[in-house]
């Protein structure tokens, strides 16, 4: 099945048009060998994006997307690999065949092992008296119930773990996914009991978790499976598969914080609602989001925990470049509350009635402190610091300023409370500036070439490697490990050692398995490079050789003698270099 699925991708990259199938979405114009334009996957200002219709290959410099027509497809039409692979297949005429069912990858089989479970968790609903009483309290009808695929976990210990075992899965398996978990006596039990089920499936629609509401009294309230090979919370957010269309649509998510209120919002008809799930929101999160919206409305319970929680998510938000508003609901209120007591056009208003975080901060200040008070004089600079634009600041600069005690000219307390502002947000720059050079920037560590911790020579004999006509002569040095000096060197060697004698044609980059060698060889496949000759290509073999003669000679000051393996290599690498520079 592997070779198969192989052969047909090839064909389809063979048949593929990358300049065109890109140029649709980007303005493209011919430099070199390559293509530039502006980069669609982040605000790009200069051309930093380039196709390569050679090696079948984009990248972006700047934020390091990259990948081929079947990457293209998946991150700008937003499906999964199976779903690429047949829109591809239709544009390029190429027959996909009915894959036979060979072995099972570990991916697929903890898969199989997740719809199994929920399966389970579904079947015992139905049987449920309590879990289905507590459904009609909850105002949940059938068409609710399969729509959001809800479930039970019964209260029996092991019900789920004897149904997994004698399907045939792996209970230590399993234990990674978060379904069962090893006692003391190497037995195994369910990690979700007595609980209402909903199942986790990411934006592209994959089950990859479980979260779980007691039925009735007892702590903890919800449990979430953690992170597993299927499942990062940080990266999840539920409901995305189903909101993601409305998302969209609308240009704006609104970000609620569980399974009920995301649900009560869509009854609401608000199908863009979505929540993060036993975190708080992460920047991965906030990217997800950012690849589908610009504008995101936060709608968390109107508790102290659920403010403070809504601040810090409006200036992660705006922070990643999107517009983002916060609705006020009242004390009590939250998404599935208010639908319940006021209906669905409520739920809608609390959405469009949402404010700036800035307003927002007002509001809870004001509720918290009265001018009065000199603590609120030097929150509300602090507060005033965030505004985003200078309208906003002055919006409040001159009612603000009037009702500092003591000074009765307006324009003046009006400047001096502007200085202060001003003097925050430097002091915060300064900060954050401060906190950029202490840490990774982490878009600049993914887009950070790997060529450059190559050695200068190794460098060269990889990228003559690309030029036709020293291909042939550059690829026995290229594929012989032992002449590498750096790490990254060596397992490019390896890699192309794998691969046997020179090919031809540029589809020998796609044969190898993917990983940083891969990685490294297309950025240097598709990056600018002047031509190289065959005498840079034979100086820097013969570097290569000379520092691994230093380093064998190294060794055998410290170990007094030479391993036959390490004299062997010699004497090849010898006979390699008369070979080159005889023609």
């Amino acid at each position: 099945m592997a070779g198969e699925l192989e052969r047909v991708k090839e064909e389809i990259r063979r048949r593929s048009d990358l300049v065109e199938l890109v140029g649709h979405r980007v303005s493209l114009k011919k430099a070199g060998k390559t293509w530039k334009g502006l980069c669609p996957f982040h605000d790009d200002k200069n051309p930093s994006f380039i196709v390569s219709p050679e090696y079948g290959h984009y990248r972006c410099w700047s934020c390091g997307a990259k990948g081929d027509v079947f990457n293209w497809v998946m991150e700008t039409q937003r499906v999964d690999f199976i779903e690429a692979l047949r829109i591809l297949a239709r544009e390029t005429g190429v027959e996909l065949p009915q894959f036979n069912q060979g072995e099972k990858s570990d991916s697929e089989e903890m898969e199989l092992a997740m719809a199994e479970a929920q399966s389970f968790f579904r079947e015992q609903l139905r049987s449920e008296k309590s879990a289905l009483t507590y459904i009609e309290e909850r105002g949940l009808d059938q068409f609710v119930i399969d729509h959001w695929e809800i479930g039970y976990a019964p209260h029996q210990g092991e019900a789920l773990a004897v149904r997994l075992k004698k399907k045939g899965f792996s209970l230590a398996t399993c234990q990674k996914l978060f379904l069962v978990e090893e006692d003391q006596r190497g037995g195994y039990y369910d990690r979700f009991r007595s609980r209402l089920m909903f199942p986790i499936r990411d934006e592209r629609g994959r089950l990859v978790a479980f979260g779980g509401r007691i039925i009735g009294p007892g702590n903890p309230k919800y449990i979430n499976s953690s992170d597993t090979p299927l499942y990062s919370k940080s990266r999840v957010l539920y409901g995305m598969d189903k909101a993601k269309e409305s998302i969209s649509k609308e240009d704006q998510a609104v970000l609620v914080e569980g399974y009920m209120d995301v649900i009560a919002c869509h009854r609401a008809g608000v199908t863009q609602a979505v929540a993060s799930l036993g975190t708080a929101l992460a920047d991965d999160h906030v990217r997800l989001l950012k690849r589908w919206c610009s504008k995101v409305v936060v709608l968390y319970d109107s508790d102290d925990a659920g403010k403070k929680a809504a601040d810090r998510a409006a200036i992660m938000i705006t922070e990643a470049g999107l517009g983002a508003k916060i609705s006020l609901l009242a004390q009590g209120e939250d998404p599935d509350t208010l639908l319940k007591s006021k209906g669905a056009g409520s739920v809608k208003v609390a959405v469009d009635q949402g404010i700036s975080p800035m307003d927002f901060r007002m509001a809870l200040l004001n509720e918290k402190l009265s001018a009065d008070d000199d603590a609120y004089w030097t929150e509300v600079v602090q507060v005033l610091a965030t505004a985003e634009t200078p309208l906003e600041l002055q919006k409040y600069l001159i009612p603000i300023s009037a009702q500092y005690p003591g000074i009765s000219d307006r324009q003046a307390a009006a400047k001096a409370l502007e200085r202060m502002v001003q003097a925050e947000r430097k002091r915060i720059k300064s900060g954050a500036n401060r906190r950029i050079e202490r840490e990774v920037d982490e878009p600049l560590v993914k887009s950070e070439p790997f060529n450059k911790k190559l050695f200068g020579p190794e460098k060269v004999l990889f990228m003559s490697i690309f030029e036709p006509g020293l291909r042939q002569k550059a690829w026995q040095f290229a594929k012989f490990p032992p002449l590498m000096k750096s790490e990254l060197a060596t397992e490019v060697a390896k890699a192309l050692e794998s691969l046997g004698d020179a090919p031809e044609g540029e589809g020998w980059l796609h044969e190898l398995s993917d990983g940083i060698p891969k990685e490294l060889l297309l950025e240097l496949a598709v990056g600018e490079r002047e031509p190289i000759e065959v005498d840079a290509l034979e100086d820097a073999v013969e570097r290569l050789g000379k520092e691994k003669e230093r380093r064998d000679m190294r060794q055998l000051s410290q170990e007094k003698s030479i391993s036959e393996q390490d004299d062997s290599a010699l004497r090849e690498l010898n006979a390699r270099l008369k070979k080159l520079k005889g023609g």
